[in-house]
């Protein structure tokens, strides 16, 4: 099982980092079919088969950890990079 794990520390206020995770999670969605669920205001699970994650929503960053199963692990250099992408242009 490979493990994805990604801080991004930001600026934004609380309600503007619940917007710009929600857009993450969509394009999560859109792009590798993970479904996301907001487990409170703080924390949003993602999962999907062959993928489990959290985005936790902290008052100077945002941290992703995502496992992977043996047949996503293959993706794990793209996912990675993705969300490393994302985040650093929507958050830094």
């Amino acid at each position: 099982m490979s493990t994805i794990s990604v801080r991004q520390s930001h600026n934004k206020t609380p309600e503007e980092l619940r917007d710009l995770i929600r857009q993450l999670a969509i394009k999560l969605e859109d792009k590798y079919q993970l479904k996301s669920t907001w487990l409170n205001d703080d924390e949003v699970e993602v999962q999907r088969s062959g993928v489990k994650g959290r985005i936790s929503l902290r008052p100077a960053e945002v941290k992703v950890d995502i496992k992977l199963g043996l047949m996503m692990g293959a993706l794990k250099s793209t996912i990675q990079r993705e969300i490393s992408r994302s985040m650093a242009e929507k958050l830094g």
